[in-house]
């Protein structure tokens, strides 16, 4: 039955004939799709709904980048063990390991850098933010720890908009360098084995 999708291309959970779209294989869609989840964040839309929206991210990805939003975020790993780390409420930031087979729930206003290795699966489930709502995505300084960039926009589309505002923050030596202490962030390389909380 052909699928219903949206301005961008992604389904909508509806069919073309405007019934109820069917049931998803989702180890044979991983398949079909997986040549296109390529770094930085290595995402791709399962549905694109207009309450939320649900993401199959595999790894590896090549962020170093934390994201922030008003709203609460959903991960299952599907496939292998991956590290969230977060800036918690009390300023630390901390890994957090997800196991496979295992759950993560990021409340609002956590900033949150998802750190996959090579051959990991994970969906996630985000609530669709309005235009009028914004996200960030914020770097912090890997030598001193303060606030680098702070990047607020609205994103209508996070499979397109993240990788174009972390290949333009990391083009730019006036946005990647800390002004505390001088240091530059670069561009991560792709992950080529399991982030190293993970192999302590």
């Amino acid at each position: 039955m052909p699928l219903a999708v949206n301005a961008l291309g992604d389904p909508t959970g509806w069919a073309k004939d405007g019934t109820v779209a069917p049931a998803v294989p989702l180890n044979a869609w991983i398949e079909a799709n997986r040549h296109m989840m390529r770094p930085p964040v290595s995402n791709k839309y399962l549905y694109s709904g207009e309450d939320f929206f649900v993401m199959i991210i595999a790894g590896p990805n090549a962020r170093n980048d934390f994201h922030m939003t008003n709203s609460e975020e959903f991960f299952i790993q599907l496939k292998g063990d991956i590290v969230v780390r977060i800036r918690d409420t009390d300023g630390t930031i901390r890994d957090v390991t997800v196991r496979e087979g295992e759950t993560f729930f990021i409340p609002p206003n956590v900033p949150h850098s998802p750190m996959r290795g090579p051959d990991t699966i994970g969906l996630v489930v985000e609530r669709r933010r309005p235009p009028t709502e914004t996200e960030h995505i914020m770097y912090f300084c890997e030598n001193c720890g303060d606030l680098v960039y702070d990047k607020e926009f609205s994103c209508a589309d996070i499979v397109v908009a993240f990788s174009r505002a972390m290949e333009e923050f990391w083009a730019d030596p006036a946005l990647c360098t800390c002004r505390r202490c001088g240091t530059r962030i670069v561009k991560p390389a792709p992950r080529t084995q399991a982030p190293e909380a993970l192999r302590r």
